[in-house]
């Protein structure tokens, strides 16, 4: 019974057998890569190891297995490529054609082929046979030649005009809204013309992008993201530079003998209008930026890319619940005069700083936390302290009297105005030190630039 029982489990054994075999064997011709791709790198050992005519058969029998015109491209232009190297120009110029016949639109491969044909050296001309004169190019009198009509122009064209229009006359509101000041009225206008003629031209590109007319390849895209961003960091740089340089060559003024404009007073802040009062502490204060954080433990997801899998951690932080900055009007005394400063728009810069934790005053900060520590860092202008500002003065007609209310305001022209207890350097350093910053970071995009056009195609090889 036993034997029979083995007899009849014999077939179902080979089954079995025969379809793990096919399983495994489907499995690796699965995995292992098409035969046209083993030939390429076959190709590309042979070409590493010198035997470069060896390469160029192996490119010939690697053409016939390639199974679409993505493939046979590759193939063409390697060809090309290696044969451009062996200085066979005349056989890259034909297998850099058949890259350009076969490849699809789109791939970068036409970019290099198309570069690869302009830096093969012109073909020598044929010479002309003895007795033959050589042809002469026939141009057709004027009254024969057909001109070609001029494109029609689209609703981009449209759209682009009526943009412009609209730009400028919002520019031109805005002056009027503003007062129509006549020391900044045409530099303004021609600057923001200059800017809205670029947004203007810019309209037809995003226009031909939208509506996949425009093929723009990856060299393009960071090129042009490098150059507004070197545009943008340098056009800051220039802004905190020329700020920089205002406050430093502002003159000390004396508010009895000050006239309209900007200028720079110090004096004593005295309280006129009311005080802040933080909220841990309850310091008063004519500024105030008060920000308390608390230490906290908490449970996040990652992904860890060498198990594949989501995991959890546990860390601790310190996370800010409350924030509070704010400053009010108060009256500048500088021993000749009083003014009202109004603090709409300043840049503050206190010198005194209160630190709390868990509500206790201390010195400094512990290194180590527990949870549930709270921590709060207090900087504020007390009252009476002696300040400096650099604001706009101008006189203000009380009502009902015939003087005049001295007042000190932000800058609109310069757009600045600041609030200084303590040393002037660290508002010179602060604005030159943002500025350098942000100059380098223009020049090091600028050279960015100036690396993809000198070496085109750098960031498609890269990506691949």
């Amino acid at each position: 019974m036993l034997s029979e029982a083995m007899r009849a489990s014999v077939p179902a054994v080979i089954v079995m057998v025969v379809a793990c075999a096919v399983s495994s064997y489907a499995q690796r011709q699965a995995s292992a890569p098409p035969k046209w791709k083993q030939e390429f790198q076959r190709a590309r050992q042979v070409w590493d190891n010198g035997e470069s005519d060896r390469a160029l058969r192996i490119l010939e029998k690697t053409l016939v297995l390639a199974p679409d015109n993505t493939a046979r491209a590759q193939i063409a232009f390697r060809y090309a490529d290696w044969s451009h190297q062996l200085g066979r120009y005349s056989t890259a110029r034909q297998w850099y054609q058949k890259c350009l016949d076969v490849a699809p639109e789109g791939s970068d491969l036409i970019r290099r082929a198309t570069a690869g044909l302009k830096s093969l050296p012109p073909p020598a001309p044929a010479p002309a046979l003895p007795g033959t004169v050589p042809p002469v190019a026939v141009t057709p009198p004027h009254w024969r030649q057909v001109r070609e009509p001029a494109p029609e122009r689209g609703p981009v064209y449209a759209a682009a005009v009526v943009m412009l229009v609209m730009l400028f006359g919002f520019l031109l509101v805005l002056r009027w809204a503003s007062g129509w000041r006549k020391e900044a009225f045409f530099a303004q206008v021609l600057l923001s013309a200059l800017l809205a003629g670029a947004g203007t031209m810019m309209l037809p590109l995003a226009w031909l992008a939208l509506v996949q007319e425009l093929n723009i390849q990856p060299d393009g895209w960071m090129a042009g993201a490098l150059t507004l961003g070197s545009v943008g960091c340098l056009a800051f740089a220039a802004r905190s530079w020329q700020q920089g340089q205002l406050l430093r060559s502002t003159p000390l003024t004396r508010l009895r003998s000050a006239s309209h404009g900007f200028l720079k007073v110090r004096g004593v802040a005295e309280p006129a209008f009311g005080l802040l009062n933080s909220r841990v502490g309850d310091i008063p204060a004519l500024y105030l930026h008060e920000v308390s954080e608390r230490y906290v433990r908490r449970t996040e997801s990652y992904y860890d890319s060498q198990s594949k899998r989501w995991k959890t951690r546990t860390v601790y932080r310190w996370e800010t619940i409350y924030s509070f900055v704010q400053g009010v009007n108060f009256i500048m005394d500088d021993g000749t005069g009083k003014a009202i400063v109004e603090v709409q728009g300043a840049e503050f810069h206190p010198q005194h700083v209160a630190l709390f934790y868990n509500y206790t005053p201390v010195r400094s900060f512990p290194w180590f936390a527990s949870v549930g520590d709270v921590r709060t860092r207090v900087s504020y202008i007390p009252p009476n302290a002696t300040v400096t500002v650099w604001a706009r003065y101008y006189e203000h007609d009380l009502p009902g009297t015939t003087r005049d209310e001295m007042r000190l305001q932000y800058d609109r022209f310069h757009r600045c105005m600041v609030v200084l207890e303590g040393q002037e350097s660290k508002v010179y350093s602060s604005r030159t030190g943002t500025g350098l910053a942000l100059a380098v970071m223009g020049v090091l995009m600028a050279l960015g630039v100036l690396f993809i056009l000198l070496n085109p195609g750098i960031v498609a090889t890269f990506a691949e």
